[in-house]
């Protein structure tokens, strides 16, 4: 009796559910398989398995003695077959752990190609010959683009980095952040109309920066060439807390229910020049929330209009 205790014992401590079965009937289930099945153990025993799994993939790993991997009732669950039941194994959480390091990778790429684009093309400049305040100029810009880099790196593989919160004029880092993508404009024959009054905001530098550049590059990527890009700021007439700033495209406006969904990760709009990554306006509003300002998209007349706002100092 001891014996057959302690083995009952085990058998509901196991991890893994475990169901017992004999000519298509379920003689025992264990706790971990209840749970998983959403049934009480005492009440399904000599039940058929169909009955007690209520879902004909499950039924088929015994029937046909395979191992698969399914979602059903909320859950990812692996489900392998053995001579005498079937063994189900939670793989919930290792598959989000998996997702979440793979959203990680993505944010990270995405994040440091800006940096590593521009440290490349200012080593490649320096190779040519040139006057030496301009050669001085090049080497200032790869360095502070390195020490961002440096930062990036630190904040993304940390995760949740405290801000470092300062004043900030704004329009230094606009003019900043158009240094940083002067290729990418060029490439794309794309002109910037700047309408900056004097503002001093309240933010994180390096995340402002990193805003500024997605806003810019995706009007400049994703929307039309041989235009020109606006950029806009000035007191949030909602909230003279904040300073508003948008960027503004001379591209086909969006039907007005996409532009919440760009927001979303891995979103991506149906650019005919180029397919983005999906990441860059997800990481925009990411940003701005962690300063309790709003990001948003919406059509113009002629063209979208991506913004976000930032307190004021």
């Amino acid at each position: 009796m001891i014996t057959e205790n302690l083995a009952l014992t085990f058998f509901d401590e196991l991890d893994e559910g475990l169901l017992l079965i004999e000519e298509s009937r379920v003689i025992s289930i264990n706790a971990a398989a209840a749970k998983f099945l959403e049934v009480e153990a005492q009440a399904v025993r000599g039940l058929p398995l169909i009955a007690v799994v209520r879902d004909h993939r499950i039924e088929q790993v015994f029937l046909h003695q395979e191992d698969i991997e399914l979602e059903t009732r909320g859950r990812i669950l692996q489900a392998r077959a053995f001579a005498g039941g079937i063994i189900l194994q939670d793989m919930s959480e290792l598959r989000r752990t998996a997702k979440s390091a793979r959203e990680l990778l993505a944010v990270l790429s995405h994040e440091l190609r800006t940096p590593v684009t521009a440290i490349r093309a200012t080593l490649e400049a320096l190779r040519y010959e040139m006057p030496a305040e301009q050669r001085q100029r090049f080497m200032q810009r790869a360095g502070e683009e390195t020490e961002r880099l440096v930062r990036l790196l630190e904040d993304l593989t940390v995760d949740v980095k405290p801000p470092q919160m300062r004043s900030i004029i704004l329009s230094e880092t606009v003019e900043r952040s158009l240094g940083i993508l002067q290729e990418t404009l060029l490439e794309h024959d794309v002109k910037v109309e700047l309408a900056l009054p004097q503002l001093t905001v309240w933010a994180d530098k390096d995340k402002l920066l990193q805003v500024l550049i997605n806003l810019l590059e995706n009007a400049a990527v994703h929307g039309p060439s041989h235009k020109t890009i606006k950029v806009e700021a000035g007191i949030d007439p909602l909230n003279q807390a904040f300073a508003k700033v948008v960027v503004q495209d001379q591209g086909e406006p969006l039907p007005l229910e996409h532009y919440e969904q760009l927001f979303e990760l891995h979103a991506r709009g149906a650019s005919v020049k180029t397919r983005g990554t999906g990441l860059g306006l997800y990481i925009v509003r990411s940003i701005v929330q962690r300063w309790d300002g709003t990001a948003w998209g919406r059509p113009l007349e002629q063209g979208n209009e991506f913004g976000f706002n930032v307190p004021l100092r």
